[in-house]
C-alpha cells in the first residue's frame, strides 16, 4: 500500500493557494543572508570593529591612572574593566548598520517582497534579529583574547558566561534598532535616534565609568540602564564572579525586545 503522509506542515499548501516551506528555515535563510553581505562588505566590517578599539586603546592608555578599574582581589586595571564596555559598543555599532540595512531594504522593496510571502512574519523578524545578533557577537567575541593579555587569567565558567551573556546582549541591542528602524522613515531619521538614544545608553551603562565611583544621580540612571545590567554581567563573570541578578536582567531585556520587534512586525510598513 502506498504511503500515506501522516502529517501536514506548512510546506504543503496553505489557504492562499502558494507553497510554503518551514518558518525556520526561512529565518536561517535571512541569517545567512545578512552574514554574507556583512563579509562582502569589508568597509563595514571594519568599520563596526575598528571604531570601538581604537576607542579602546584610547581610554586604556589615556584613562588608566586617572580611573580606577577594580577593587579588590581581581582587579583587571582599567584596561580590563573597559574592555566589555568596549564588546558592548561593537554590539551597537553593529545593530545601527543592520537597522540602516533594513531601510535600505525596506527602500529598495525586498523587504515588502518578503513579508507578502506565505512565512510568517515572526519568521522573517526572527531571521533578521538573529542575523544582527550573529554580526555583532562574531566581531565583539574577536577581543575576549586581549582579557589574558592583559589581566589575570579568567575562570573557564567565567569565559563562557561572559560569551553567553554577550550573545544575548546582541540579541537584544539588534531588537531595540530593529524596533527604531521599522518606524524610521530613512536613514537620517534613524542616524538622530542613534545619537538621542544608543551613544548615551552606552555611555550610561558603566563601561567607562565605574558604577561605584559615579556621582548620587548619575549612578541611579546608570542602574535603570539595561546596558548596565549587560555590561556588568560580561566583565564580572571575568573576574570570577556571578552576577545573578545582572544576568537576569540581560535575558529579560533580551525577552522583552525579541516580543517587541515580532509584534512590531506584524504592523503595516510606514508608507
Amino acid at each position: 500500500m502506498m504511503r500515506m503522509a501522516t502529517t501536514v506542515t506548512q510546506r504543503e499548501m496553505n489557504g492562499t493557494g502558494m507553497r510554503s516551506v518551514e518558518p525556520w528555515f526561512v529565518a536561517m535563510a535571512i541569517v545567512r543572508r545578512d552574514v554574507l553581505g556583512m563579509v562582502r562588505q569589508p568597509i563595514r566590517l571594519a568599520a563596526a570593529l575598528g571604531t570601538p578599539v581604537l576607542l579602546w586603546l584610547f581610554l586604556a592608555s589615556g584613562f588608566s591612572r586617572v580611573v580606577a578599574g577594580g577593587e579588590g582581589e581581581g582587579a583587571i586595571g582599567y584596561p580590563g574593566f573597559v574592555l566589555p564596555g568596549v564588546m558592548t559598543l561593537v554590539a551597537v555599532f553593529s545593530t545601527i548598520f543592520a537597522s540602516i540595512n533594513l531601510i535600505d531594504e525596506r527602500n529598495t522593496g525586498w523587504l515588502r517582497a518578503v513579508l507578502i510571502s506565505p512565512s510568517p512574519r515572526w519568521s522573517i523578524a526572527m531571521g533578521k534579529l538573529m542575523g544582527g545578533a550573529v554580526i555583532g557577537w562574531g566581531q565583539a567575541v574577536l577581543l575576549l583574547p586581549a582579557v589574558w593579555v592583559i589581566g589575570p587569567t579568567p575562570p573557564w565558567w567565567g569565559v563562557l558566561v561572559s560569551v553567553a551573556v554577550l550573545f544575548l546582549t546582541c540579541l537584544a541591542v539588534a531588537g531595540l534598532g530593529l524596533n527604531f528602524a521599522w518606524r524610521a522613515e530613512s536613514t537620517a531619521s534613524f542616524h538622530a535616534v542613534m545619537n538621542l538614544v544608543f551613544l548615551p545608553m552606552w555611555l550610561l551603562s558603566g563601561a567607562i565609568i565605574p558604577f561605584e565611583t559615579a556621582a548620587g544621580w548619575f549612578a541611579a540612571v546608570m542602574w535603570i540602564n539595561p546596558l548596565t545590567w549587560c555590561t556588568h554581567a560580561i566583565r564580572a563573570p571575568l573576574l570570577g564572579e556571578f552576577p545573578l541578578m545582572a544576568v537576569v536582567g540581560t535575558i529579560a531585556f533580551a525577552g522583552l525586545m525579541v516580543s517587541l520587534v515580532v509584534v512590531q512586525m506584524r504592523r503595516p510598513l510606514p508608507v
